[in-house]
């Protein structure tokens, strides 16, 4: 049985392989827009396994603000959910 660490890094993989493939193949460096700290900070954590009430506490915001952080960081990054989100700022080398 795999650890946490380990069933998290194969999923990212995999996110990222699905991510290339449906993008047939080619990679895009260039984001249209940069991310702020604090979307990078919540992403982070989100990719450390906390949830938005958790990523709150941490970082001392209303869980609202970490969800719109979290959203905008989509938006930014073309995703449809946050693991996707964290699988490409992976990618693109923001975290």
């Amino acid at each position: 049985m795999p650890t946490r660490e380990q069933a998290m890094a194969l999923l990212s993989g995999c996110m990222e392989l699905l991510d290339k493939v449906s993008r047939g193949g080619g990679v895009e460096d260039g984001r249209l827009e940069t991310l702020t700290r604090r979307e990078i900070e919540c992403l982070r954590w989100s990719a450390a396994g906390k949830n938005s009430d958790e990523i709150a506490i941490i970082l001392d915001l209303s869980s609202l603000t970490v969800a719109g952080y979290l959203k905008s960081a989509m938006r930014k990054l073309d995703s449809v959910n946050r693991m996707q989100a964290v699988a490409r700022a992976f990618r693109y080398r923001l975290l």
